[in-house]
């Protein structure tokens, strides 16, 4: 391994570790980060890439690759509405800073991932599955604690139900913090399974009414702070390369 390509390596980890670091801070705190912090560091990979096109450690069919991919995987979780604007961005920046493998994960574990833009969105879907383990267990807790969960439940098939206990949590209505953190599952119409995450005021009228209507406990969805897993996500990456695939090969 180029003790030159190692370096540059670890100059482009430290800049994405900042970038998901600060991401990740404002994610928890506020679920709003500004476009500045994309703008900067995509400013900043592009600049590490030109460098590396320039002396021949990088490809520009590599590179284009990579870009082509973020983009096409970033239009489709748009459109299907699984990740928001800056869920998008980070991922986009994310492929510009590492459109390669590190070296120097090759070199720690004798393999490297092929096309590490597809390690980067795999292990993030990894990390973001852990999430509805942890929503299920806190609903079962809550039930053996005693709480009726499905008290207001009766239109809601038994599918439906399993998909609340993996995605939603049964919460008391003066605890909740509202839009951008929460949003309602349960209304005048009942309780649906998906939420309507797309217009705030329309989640805090509902919300405001279960406060009316005197209710103690009712379905929320939380957000997900997306920059947060995309961030464990990107470590389990950068070092230990591809869990899928490791796992798969383990077994095979």
């Amino acid at each position: 391994m180029s003790p030159y390509l190692w370096h540059l390596d670890l100059a482009r980890t430290a800049l994405a570790l900042g970038m998901l670091g600060y991401g990740s801070y404002r994610d928890l705190r506020t679920r709003e980060i500004h476009d500045l912090l994309w703008v900067a560091s995509g400013a900043a990979a592009l600049t590490i890439d030109a460098y590396e096109l320039f002396t021949g450690t990088l490809g520009l069919t590599q590179l284009l690759y990579a870009a082509g991919f973020a983009a096409v995987v970033g239009l489709a979780l748009w459109l299907l509405r699984l990740m928001g604007e800056a869920d998008i961005l980070a991922f986009a920046v994310l492929v510009l800073i590492h459109p390669r493998a590190p070296s120097y994960l090759g070199a720690g574990w004798g393999w490297a991932p092929i096309f590490f833009p597809f390690t980067l969105l795999s292990n993030a879907a990894l990390a973001g599955a852990v999430t509805p383990l942890g929503t299920l267990i806190s609903n079962l807790a809550a039930r053996l604690r005693g709480v009726n969960l499905f008290e207001r439940a009766e239109g809601v098939s038994a599918p439906g139900r399993l998909v609340l206990l993996f995605t939603a949590r049964y919460v008391r209505v003066e605890s909740i913090r509202g839009p951008p953190f929460e949003y309602p599952l349960e209304g005048s119409e009942g309780i649906r399974v998906r939420p309507n995450i797309w217009d705030d005021e329309a989640a805090k009228k509902a919300f405001s009414e279960l406060k009316e209507k005197g209710y103690e406990l009712t379905w929320v969805s939380s957000t997900l702070p997306y920059i947060v897993v995309m961030t464990a996500g990107y470590l389990l990456s950068v070092v230990f390369g591809d869990i899928m695939f490791r796992v798969l090969f383990t077994l095979v």
